[in-house]
């Protein structure tokens, strides 16, 4: 096993940004950005996106959990990308949704020991979900504690070693209350190294930010001033237990705000849905330039027509269809009507001699590399 005294800091850097791998696409892109820079960045997989196929399956690429950890060891640059489970836990994939709790436990046991024989090195454990609707404090902190004990000793028995992020609420738009926040932390903390278990990497707290339709609107843009003290009180919890501050749901900010989060104490954050969104809109962007008419209104439907969408609007959303597949995008890039789509695409860029994927991803490189250097600054950039 890896040497667990050691900091994961001392594992792997600083990893202070986590990207969903919404596409091939994004993978590269993220592969390229973390090359050049010289940081670790963290490709964060949630069950709807990567899960093995007897547990459901997920929608990036149709890739099993083994698949898309072959996939990223083979295309991109050596200890660019940290391969990590994002809200893994019971009911956090769609076929658990009806599923009484010991089946979900089950069922999200089975999920996690397949990330770590694949090659996970962060696993995020999240039992803030019950059926269709939120868990309990107590029996969410209850059940991250059994899945982070088996994970731990799952992976111990392999020879492994594993790291954790946890988090044990569904995003809002406001910050944690900092004491509430530092009583639950205090007994989750407690109850692991009572068990002899250590330390997670990252606790993710409530930051004020969270994404809708195309725009974040938390409170960290319509509330600053609140969400910065509320920050400082949530890190300073964090780093006095030894743990580091995560915040979800960073996408849409412009970098002031980016820069802010750093600055009150976040140590990481995680954004996604805007890279699925700029892939989509460069997509459209393709089909329009060449007149590819029949294409792009087959692939608005295809999107539209997923729902996918419906997660995240917001209430009494003026949204038009055409918004509302836009958002929906990056759900149906796997599926074999938009590869089809893609392919009539890319033949029309190679006959003025362009490749359509690189325009795609460079649109992608362009948000994360927003992030990257309002969080890491211009760090030292290597050159590809």
């Amino acid at each position: 096993m890896g040497n667990s005294s050691a900091k994961p800091t001392e594992i792997f850097g600083n990893p202070s940004l986590g990207v969903g791998p919404m596409s091939k696409n994004t993978v590269q892109a993220c592969g390229r950005i973390a090359n050049r820079h010289g940081i670790p960045l963290m490709l964060i997989a949630s069950r709807r996106q990567v899960e093995s196929k007897k547990l459901g399956g997920g929608y990036v690429e149709n890739w099993t959990t083994r698949e898309f950890c072959e996939y990223v060891r083979k295309e991109c640059p050596p200890n660019s990308l940290l391969i990590c489970r994002d809200h893994g836990g019971p009911w956090q994939h769609p076929s658990e949704t009806e599923l009484d709790d010991e089946s979900a436990m089950k069922s999200s046991l089975a999920s996690f020991e397949e990330d770590i024989r694949s090659g996970f090195q962060i696993v995020h454990i999240d039992t803030s979900l019950e059926g269709r609707g939120v868990a309990e404090t107590k029996k969410a902190l209850q059940r991250l504690v059994e899945l982070y004990a088996h994970c731990h000793d799952f992976a111990r028995g392999l020879g492994r070693s594993v790291h954790f992020e946890i988090g044990f609420e569904d995003q809002s738009v406001d910050t944690d209350y900092p004491p509430e926040f530092s009583d639950k932390l205090h007994d989750v903390l407690r109850n692991l190294t009572d068990r002899k278990l250590p330390l997670p990497l990252f606790v993710v707290a409530q930051t004020g930010t969270k994404v809708l339709e195309t725009e974040n609107v938390g409170a960290i843009k319509s509330a600053p001033l609140a969400v910065r003290h509320s920050i400082e009180q949530l890190a300073k919890s964090c780093s006095k237990r030894g743990v580091a501050l995560k915040a979800h749901n960073a996408d849409y900010l412009p970098a002031e705000k980016i820069t802010m989060l750093k600055r009150c104490g976040v140590s990481s954050m995680n954004i996604a849905p805007e890279l699925g969104v700029a892939e989509t809109r460069a997509l459209v962007a393709v089909l329009k330039e060449f007149n590819l008419n029949a294409q792009l209104e087959q692939f608005l439907q295809l999107a539209f027509e997923s729902l996918a969408w419906k997660k995240w609007m917001k209430p009494n959303s003026q949204a038009s269809d055409a918004d509302r597949a836009m958002i929906a995008g990056h759900y149906v890039f796997g599926t074999d009507e938009c590869r089809a789509i893609k392919d009539a695409a890319e033949s029309a860029c190679c006959r003025i001699g362009k490749t359509l994927d690189v325009l795609l991803q460079s649109k992608v490189e362009e948000s994360v590399e927003r992030y990257v250097l309002a969080s890491v600054g211009n760090v030292g950039a290597k050159h590809d």
